[in-house]
């Protein structure tokens, strides 16, 4: 699936580049649209990410990327928040007139290094405020390289577990605006196949906001330290958010595979800082802003994924955001220990026992 990946990219003129990793892992990277596209552990071709089906359906590739609209071909990608500014035309109209900036998404990112194992992209561009109705030059940068794996020195490193990581390095800095207060901050979006169990760590019993969307009864479970959330079909778009003051700094999504038990467990470990100024906001009045995490599930069109999504705090000037992506593949009870250890003990006889009812 790599492979064939691999050549339709090519056939697209879209080339993508591979990063080896010293333990056989690998992670493929499309630089022009400035996405991490799919994470492999060694010697196989299938991704713990989600990946748009449509590249595998279409006779002409090149369609896909020139098709009119938001081209989503899934993976791992950076945008810039706050989402009411940069992706709402009329804030008073935000299903209406939501759009994701070209200039933003694919972006004009350029390949800046690369080597075996490393890979460094920036995007120059101009993004536009449509509040205050003004454009503004951003510069991103962003490094991929290798990540160790977290259960190395514990007795999970035996465990049979398949492993793929890798750091993400962003960098953002905004060109000084006079009169415009608005800040930007950075927003991490990761894409994971359908259906899944978000797992939110946290300091106390806390109960996301939702954002849009609804929920069904049992849906998303607050328990003391984690926030569970089963994000399958059917039902509506939804997005849940949390402040940074109850966050850990991980966050993991579990997904049982086809193959009889066996799983795979994404997690991201992100800076949290419980004093940052987070610039994102909620789509309704007074559009409260301060929001550090968020989950996103996506139940209707033609393709269903679900997202972990963080934001980095927004100060003034350069801004440098460093993030690890820890991949494991393997049976669902070792990957229910790891679960266990990275996320916290509450989800370790919950996970298996969740996704076989």
């Amino acid at each position: 699936m790599m492979k064939a990946l691999c050549q339709t990219l090519e056939r697209a003129c879209q080339p993508a580049v591979t990063l080896t990793f010293d333990d056989g892992s690998r992670a493929l990277v499309r630089p022009a649209s400035g996405r991490l596209l799919g994470l492999y552990p060694p010697g196989s071709e299938e991704s713990f990410f989600w990946m748009n089906s449509a590249l595998a359906r279409t006779e002409r590739p090149e369609d896909f990327f020139d098709q009119p609209g938001w081209i989503n071909p899934g993976g791992d990608r950076t945008w810039l928040a706050p989402e009411i500014d940069l992706f709402f035309e009329d804030i008073a109209r935000p299903w209406e007139t939501y759009a994701v900036q070209r200039a933003l998404d694919p972006g004009s990112w350029r390949l800046a290094s690369v080597s075996g194992s490393e890979l460094s992209l920036t995007n120059d561009t101009r993004v536009r405020l449509h509040r205050a109705g003004r454009e503004v030059g951003v510069r991103l940068s962003k490094n991929y390289r290798a990540a160790a794996n977290p259960l190395q020195g514990t007795p999970l490193a035996n465990a049979g577990l398949e492993f793929a990581g890798y750091t993400q390095i962003t960098t953002l800095e905004q060109e000084s605006v006079p009169s415009c207060a608005i800040r930007l901050g950075i927003w991490n979006l990761l894409q994971l196949p359908s259906p899944g169990v978000m797992l939110i760590p946290t300091s106390s019993a806390v109960h996301p906001r939702l954002v849009f969307g609804t929920m069904a009864d049992g849906e998303c479970q607050v328990e003391p330290h984690m926030v569970r959330w089963q994000m399958k079909a059917p039902g509506t778009n939804t997005k849940i958010a949390l402040k940074p003051q109850s966050l850990t700094g991980r966050a993991g999504y579990f997904r049982e595979r086809a193959s009889g038990g066996t799983a795979d467990l994404v997690v991201r470990e992100f800076a949290v800082d419980p004093d940052g100024d987070y610039v994102d906001g909620l789509w309704e009045p007074p559009h409260e802003t301060g929001w550090a995490f968020q989950s996103c599930c996506v139940r209707q069109g033609g393709e269903q994924f679900n997202e972990l999504e963080y934001h980095a705090t927004a100060p003034a000037g350069l801004h440098r955001d460093e993030s690890s992506v820890w991949a494991f593949r393997g049976p669902a009870n070792a990957i229910a220990d790891a679960s266990a250890v990275l996320l916290g003990p509450t989800i370790q006889t919950i996970i298996p026992k969740t996704q076989t009812n």
